[in-house]
């Protein structure tokens, strides 16, 4: 999240005319910045919560063979107990 008083950077990017003119009719003048900043801030914030989540999906699929292999040592130990309980 932005913070206050943090060191500003004026940068130039292209954007569509249509756009600016959108956003500029829509945003009053000394909020633009801070507007803009708080759209990147939430692209970035969910860019990386995607990322984060590909990887959990992708360890939980690298984790599946192991966790079937410690299910299958241990099943027979689970119905065994089980039916001592019964």
């Amino acid at each position: 999240m932005a913070i206050e008083g943090q060191k500003m950077v004026k940068k130039t990017y292209s954007l569509p005319q249509f756009l600016v003119q959108k956003f500029e009719n829509m945003t009053p003048k000394r909020e633009r910045s801070k507007v803009i900043s708080k759209i990147i801030e939430k692209w970035i914030e969910e860019r990386e919560r995607k990322r984060l989540r590909e990887q959990i999906i992708t360890g939980c699929k690298e984790m599946a063979s192991i966790y079937l292999e410690i299910e299958k040592e241990y099943h027979p130990l689970e119905e065994e107990v089980e039916r001592s309980f019964k």
